[in-house]
């Protein structure tokens, strides 16, 4: 079963024609859209008039990521990056995980790629046809890249 912010994204992208891109954000990316890392800026202009999509993974991901940098971090505002994280991933259309998407993920033959990554790939794949895969793993990029996506790391 597909949420219903997927099924939005894809409705305004089938309104929209090909003038609205598709772009499926892993975790890496979606905590640059949260915080100010190097490529941040960059992304943020990339993905500005496009439709972002993700799977429900990051419903985990991202609230983890920001409490791990704000431990290294002391001064980075914890609740106010929770807070972003909320809005952010309510704006997202998300993927369910089910058995068969987490059963596909556990196929993908290449032994490097971590347990999340091939997720993120499986989703991705799911919701295809998309205008790219965006992430700033290369491991994951190179798995993505072989299933067939395009993938991009704006100002990486």
């Amino acid at each position: 079963m597909v949420t219903h912010t997927l099924l939005a994204a894809r409705s305004t992208r089938s309104a929209a024609s090909a003038e609205v891109g598709l772009f499926y954000l892993d975790a890496s990316a979606l905590v640059k859209l949260l915080r100010d890392e190097p490529e941040s800026a960059a992304l943020r202009t990339f993905v500005a008039d496009g439709d972002m999509v993700s799977c429900e993974l990051c419903l985990v991901e991202l609230p983890r990521a920001i409490r791990r940098a704000s431990a290294q971090e002391p001064r980075l505002p914890l609740d106010i990056l929770l807070a972003r994280a909320s809005e952010l991933l309510d704006a997202l259309g998300l993927l369910p995980l089910d058995r068969g998407l987490l059963s596909s993920a556990g196929a993908i033959t290449e032994p490097a790629l971590r347990s999340l990554d091939s997720i993120h790939v499986i989703a991705a794949v799911a919701v295809s046809p998309l205008d790219a895969f965006v992430s700033y793993d290369e491991r994951q990029s190179a798995a993505a890249r072989l299933a067939g996506l395009r993938t991009l790391a704006p100002a990486a």
